[in-house]
């Protein structure tokens, strides 16, 4: 990862501010001034997903390589948001929560009457992209992540999913239209797709509506992904 040579203390502190870093494969210094924030329906929005943001070339030797700096995705009419950390060792987790505790601390004021804010922390872009998508197109991430945890519990002989190697992903790249939820299955170690798989979208709103009109089931949920990382890979 590229050496930041400054930095701040969150994505809200000081949008998009200009600093230096180190590229990671000739060591040369690199001005940069990453986007830090996200905004539905903006421009920065769909260079995330297609894999351009913040994405860098270094004069001198010509690498192009990614800056992972925290970003915030802000959905203030939707009353929700993603923040990511670059942290990927989970013995780290518990320190982004309480990061992410502040960031919304300091950005939503919790006024009377007003509904609070659905808030995830994501520690890879792939999860960043992942949340958003989900969010702009109705789902709710947590019965998202529960049916991935059913299908790693289905059997499936030599073609059962394994956590370790293998992750589950939300295609966002489906036609809802189409009547399908679909995934990619992710290889962990190549760091490549290898396969699809897909569910009739009939049984997203069967198990949307057991949770929703079931006390115990919901009160499951909320044991299986509390706080503010939502993700199968905490409860596998």
């Amino acid at each position: 990862m590229p050496r930041t040579r400054q930095s701040q203390s969150g994505p809200e502190a000081s949008p998009e501010q200009p600093r230096v870093v180190d590229c990671p494969q000739c060591e040369a210094p690199v001005a940069v001034k990453p986007v830090t924030v996200l905004r539905p329906r903006s421009g920065d929005l769909k260079r995330l997903f297609k894999g351009e943001l913040n994405r860098v070339t270094c004069e001198a030797c010509q690498a192009a390589f990614v800056l992972d700096v925290p970003i915030l995705y802000r959905d203030d009419e939707g009353r929700f948001m993603v923040y990511f950390i670059a942290e990927a060792d989970p013995a780290q987790w518990p320190e982004c929560e309480r990061r992410m505790q502040a960031v919304t601390a300091e950005i939503f004021t919790q006024a009377s009457g007003q509904v609070p804010p659905s808030c995830r922390l994501v520690t890879d872009r792939s999860a960043l992209i992942e949340k958003i998508a989900l969010h702009e197109r109705g789902f709710d991430d947590r019965i998202i992540e529960y049916i991935k945890y059913q299908l790693y519990q289905t059997p499936g002989g030599s073609a059962r999913l394994d956590p370790v190697r293998q992750r589950l992903l939300y295609d966002f790249s489906s036609d809802p239209a189409d009547g399908r939820l679909a995934f990619v299955v992710f290889d962990r170690e190549h760091g490549r797709a290898t396969a699809g798989a897909h569910l009739p979208i009939e049984v997203y709103r069967e198990v949307a509506e057991a949770f929703s009109t079931n006390l115990g089931m919901r009160d499951e949920l909320e044991s299986l992904f509390p706080g503010y990382m939502v993700s199968v890979d905490r409860i596998l």
